[in-house]
């Protein structure tokens, strides 16, 4: 198992949520910490405090043999990144992480991911690209709530262990990798980030066209003129109106439609659909 974690002048949250994760009974043998160039001396104190808490592979604070490393965010192979500032380092930001966690998942590693240290923006990097890469019911993504006494007591590497007894929580943050639906994706040349979420977008599209073209050919002529005109936007009485048929025809060909949606999208009978459904799915196909 790895802990990887983002990091900033705040090196405790490292430390509290790996005893955390350990007292839980989790094997972690490395923590890797995600940082930005380490040009800002309160971030060289987090690494100092950290690496102290590292000596020779070894976890002072309790014996364990875990190694840690640092990842440095790089905006490409020969510049690092000092900070996210804008598009491009964001990028730059993402791709670091996510070749890291795919370098990791290529390992076979289970990994837990804190996102409580740093900036936010790299906290929201490094679940964009936990996303792409996470496999459900396998990896965790993680925050810990901190009291604000024991915070202000911990700050700046003051405090790196807690008790058990201390209120620090371990607060797991549900999502559901994308990678579950997924799973089939092949494997392609470019595998930066924005490279695999372009094909996932493109599988998502093809899905709901390939759902749409079966509601279409489902469909008699009356409904789909029905169907066509709520897919430009308009309501039930704009639809009686544009067709020129009464309101009850309109419901009658929509319920038609409803039933014709809920088998192509594999949903119960029991699902309540809305014409506010018919104009999102169908809006950009016809």
């Amino acid at each position: 198992h790895t802990l990887l974690a983002t990091l900033g002048g705040q090196p405790q949250v490292v430390t509290f949520t790996l005893d955390l994760l350990l007292r839980r009974g989790l094997p972690i043998s490395e923590v890797i910490v995600l940082h930005p160039e380490a040009s800002d001396p309160r971030l060289q104190h987090s690494l100092a405090c950290l690496n102290a808490e590292f000596v020779g592979d070894q976890y002072q604070f309790n014996g364990s043999t875990i190694h840690l490393r640092s990842q440095v965010l790089r905006l490409d192979d020969d510049t690092l990144l000092e900070d996210i500032v804008d598009d491009i380092s964001a990028t730059g930001a993402l791709d670091t992480i996510h070749q890291l966690i795919r370098d990791l998942k290529q390992q076979y590693r289970c990994i837990h991911l804190s996102v409580t240290g740093g900036r936010r923006l790299m906290a929201l990097t490094a679940i964009s690209a936990a996303q792409l890469n996470f496999k459900h019911h396998m990896d965790h993504i993680w925050h810990i709530y901190t009291p604000e006494e024991i915070k202000q007591q911990a700050r700046d590497g003051k405090l790196m262990h807690i008790s058990p007894v201390e209120t620090v929580s371990l607060i797991e943050i549900p999502f559901v990798p994308w990678r579950t639906y997924f799973a089939t994706l092949p494997e392609q040349e470019d595998t930066s980030a924005r490279a695999i979420l372009r094909s996932q977008v493109a599988q998502i599209d093809a899905q709901e066209k390939k759902r749409c073209k079966q509601v279409e050919q489902a469909l008699t002529k009356a409904p789909l003129k029905v169907l066509r005109a709520f897919a430009k936007g308009m309501n039930p009485q704009q639809v009686a109106d544009a067709l020129y048929i009464s309101p009850s025809t309109v419901s009658t060909h929509t319920s038609k439609i409803f039933q014709e949606c809920r088998i192509a999208w594999e949903m119960p009978e029991s699902q309540s659909l809305n014409y506010y459904f018919l104009r999102e799915k169908f809006d950009d196909y016809f």
